[in-house]
């Protein structure tokens, strides 16, 4: 029985190749947001740490300036990094919109790939199945024939 092939195949192996280009910028843009909203997690941990340990009851008036300003800066920084979240976020949306895309056109290429697939199959069997009725029938009438020139 021959093998199946799939005329479509370097079509099939070029969507499989753009459906794995868009999930590896997916995978580094996720990882950049995971990195940005550890980042923001972090430094709202900072607050929290100057903001208890640098108090007016512990510290003098230059210490508590000190730590006002670092506080500002921290806040400075969450509101960049949100503003950085919010782009990749974005482009993530873009990026995964485009994934979907890929994965769908490398589905419905799958798809046609295994109904022909199955259909060539079936049709090879109804195929050996003729062959194995058609040497079944010529043994049958060997035997008659053979039988018939004894006689």
């Amino acid at each position: 029985m021959k093998r199946f092939r799939f005329n479509l195949e370097k079509l099939l192996e070029l969507r499989v190749y753009d459906e794995k280009g868009w999930e590896i910028k997916l995978g580094q843009i996720v990882s950049k947001c995971n990195i940005m909203e550890r980042r923001i997690r972090g430094y709202e941990s900072d607050k929290k740490i100057t903001f208890f340990k640098f108090n007016l009851k512990n510290s003098g008036i230059d210490m508590l300036h000190l730590s006002e300003n670092y506080l500002q800066k921290l806040n400075y920084e969450i509101n960049q990094s949100e503003l950085k979240l919010d782009s990749y976020k974005s482009e993530k949306q873009k990026i995964q919109a485009e994934y979907i895309k890929a994965s769908n056109k490398r589905k419905i290429l799958d798809k046609l790939k295994s109904k022909e697939e199955l259909a060539y199959y079936k049709k090879q069997a109804v195929e050996e199945m003729k062959e194995i009725d058609d040497i079944s029938i010529g043994i049958a009438l060997r035997k008659r024939i053979n039988k018939v020139q004894s006689a």
